[in-house]
């Protein structure tokens, strides 16, 4: 990919979202793009950017020593899960896509037992390395290792963009907890993704490179078709929005920032669940 090819796009994208609303600043934009298109031979322009995409686990393999950060996503995902739980009584919880056990060490350091689950060994050797008090296993969040109503709460965070059956996981978070327990889910917003959002993550090589693994977008409606489907009513939604750090972290900031901005400012960035398994259903 050529920046300016990236540039034009998020120019592009911030015309489209206010031309209706705010037509004057669509001129702005217009500019922006004059100046891209006269000047495609000239730094940044012309900087070409070689894309690399991963399969899941390979790509969460290389991934796995920086995942915690800087990451926009996860400052804002644990602002949210971490605000959630806040009001839960300690228990068995599963972290259901554990990774790097940013959630178990939370979960433990409140007092609960945890148990963590995680397709990727080199994600959950880090997990396991951050809480040893905890329980970790290797599996799907499809066909989880966890007997039926084992857990009081589960938590999932910004795994289920990468999982093609949702409605298979969210049956398998409703099978493992208890009557009456807490599923609580997080993951990249379906506007987000729709707009291009991928996993993208350093490596820490020199060599200038974008890695990403694909997200897929799962609409609002079929997160909650799948919780009814499986017996668990929504008792919170939220969709915090694109924060200060992913505007201003944006590849085409420092030459668009106010396209960047226009763009991006005010979007639904995550989505948060608190599901409730209904406390008539057997164990």
């Amino acid at each position: 990919m050529v920046a300016a090819q990236y540039f034009t796009a998020v120019a592009g994208m911030a015309a489209m979202r206010h031309c209706l609303t705010r037509p004057s600043s669509v001129r702005d934009r217009l500019d922006d793009v004059r100046t891209i298109v006269e000047r495609l031979d000239e730094f940044p322009n012309d900087l070409v950017i070689p894309l690399v995409e991963h399969e899941v686990s390979p790509g969460y393999d290389i991934w796995a020593e920086r995942y915690d950060g800087p990451n926009p996503a996860v400052d804002v995902d644990a602002t949210e899960v971490h605000d959630m739980l806040a009001a839960l009584p300690a228990g068995v919880a599963l972290d259901a896509a554990c990774g790097t056990g940013r959630h178990s060490r939370h979960l433990a350091d409140r007092g609960f037992e945890v148990i963590g689950v995680d397709t990727n060994r080199t994600m959950l050797a880090r997990a396991e390395a951050k809480v040893p008090e905890g329980d970790f296993r290797i599996g799907d969040v499809t066909a989880l290792p966890v007997d039926d109503g084992a857990v009081d709460v589960v938590v999932c965070s910004l795994a289920l963009t990468h999982v093609a059956d949702l409605g298979a996981a969210i049956a398998e978070f409703a099978r493992v907890v208890r009557p009456g327990g807490t599923v609580i889910v997080s993951d990249m917003h379906p506007v987000s993704v729709s707009f291009g959002g991928a996993a993208i993550f350093p490596t820490g090589s020199e060599q200038f490179e974008l890695h990403f693994v694909r997200n897929l977008v799962h609409p609002v409606s079929a997160y909650v078709g799948a919780a009814v489907d499986a017996g668990l009513a929504v008792r919170e939604c939220r969709e915090p929005a694109v924060p200060e750090a992913a505007i201003t972290g944006n590849p085409a900031h420092p030459a668009l920032p106010a396209a960047v901005r226009q763009a991006y400012d005010g979007l639904p960035f995550l989505l948060v669940w608190r599901l409730e398994r209904d406390r008539a259903v057997a164990g």
